[in-house]
């Protein structure tokens, strides 16, 4: 008997392979992400805290990059002042408080209403919203990944303000749509990044708040900017849109304050520098909006997510881009 065998190249072999494994990773991903959250939103608010933190917990012990990651990013800001064992700790509590954040944000996803949100969150410092937005020029929240952001960037509109908040897709449609439909039942108007600036120029010409984050290392126009004592590529955008439209650029965030309890602070408005050199103002923004992240970090620091890769970009990577 003749045995025939067909030779795939090994790069097509590859791909096939991980677009079947895609095709049916998910599909049981967004299954399994439905199925969690129905069963957090029908149980007690303190067991579902439980039930997450203890896995948070796992996943520290047992996701080695992530949390070699965390410890590294926390040794380099807190390590003259830090044993090795508190920066162990603290980097633990930043898996756990993710964990934390998650189980909030899925019992409390089909809350639509501000009485409904006020179980779980204070609210702190709304007179500066109140104020920036009766200006009718728009407002730019400044948000942070720092408790839980994604409550953060419904409160605006769940607060009863007209907001447009510009993200960037997730890889894949599913889990991306269910993400977006959640932000979109608190009335957020949800814009995906790419060529969106003219759509943010118009949010802000109808006096609407625009949701914007800036403390994460992104593929968007930025510079470099120190952020805990060293040199981290920081999106622009934010100083751009400012100086473009004069809208006000406000502080805000959601951070823990003991058992499933949220504080959404709003800072006043920071002061536009705007003397008329473009390069000089955009880089004295941005500066200014990172230092109060900074300074808003360091008050709840195990809150921010360090085991996101913030200082990977390096000129060098920028240099390389730019030749193309």
């Amino acid at each position: 008997m003749t045995v025939i065998t067909l030779k795939v190249p090994d790069g097509r072999l590859k791909k096939y392979t991980k677009k079947i494994r895609r095709s049916v990773k998910y599909p049981v991903l967004i299954f399994f992400l439905y199925l969690l959250t129905a069963a957090v939103r029908f149980v007690p608010l303190r067991s579902a805290e439980c039930f997450f933190s203890f896995w948070a917990t796992m996943a520290f012990w047992l996701i080695g990059r992530e949390r070699n990651r965390t410890i590294k990013a926390l040794q380099s800001v807190y390590g003259k002042e830090k044993t090795s064992k508190d920066i162990r700790k603290m980097a633990r509590e930043v898996f756990v408080n993710q964990g934390l954040n998650l189980a909030d944000y899925l019992h409390s996803i089909k809350w639509t209403t501000r009485e409904q949100f006020s179980r779980m969150i204070d609210f702190v410092g709304e007179e500066h919203l109140s104020r920036a937005y009766a200006k009718g020029k728009g407002v730019l929240c400044l948000m942070m990944h720092v408790g839980s952001w994604e409550l953060s960037a419904i409160m605006p509109p769940v607060m009863g303000y007209e907001t447009t908040a510009v993200s960037k897709a997730l890889r894949h449609p599913g889990i991306n749509r269910m993400i977006v439909a959640a932000r979109e039942s608190r009335g957020m108007k949800n814009i995906a990044r790419g060529n969106a600036y003219p759509k943010l120029l118009e949010a802000l010409a109808r006096g609407e708040c625009l949701i914007i984050m800036i403390d994460q290392d992104t593929k968007v126009k930025g510079e470099f900017i120190s952020f805990f004592g060293r040199k981290a590529y920081t999106p622009i955008g934010a100083a751009r849109l400012a100086l473009d439209t004069l809208a006000p650029v406000l502080p805000m965030y959601a951070a823990r304050h003991g058992k499933g309890r949220y504080r959404f602070t709003i800072l006043p408005e920071i002061p536009l520098v705007n003397t008329g050199n473009r390069e000089h103002d955009l880089l004295e923004n941005t500066r200014n909006y990172t230092n109060v992240i900074e300074n808003v970090i360091r008050e709840v620091p195990t809150q921010w997510v360090w085991m996101h890769e913030r200082w990977k970009t390096t000129p060098e990577d920028v240099e390389q881009y730019k030749k193309g």
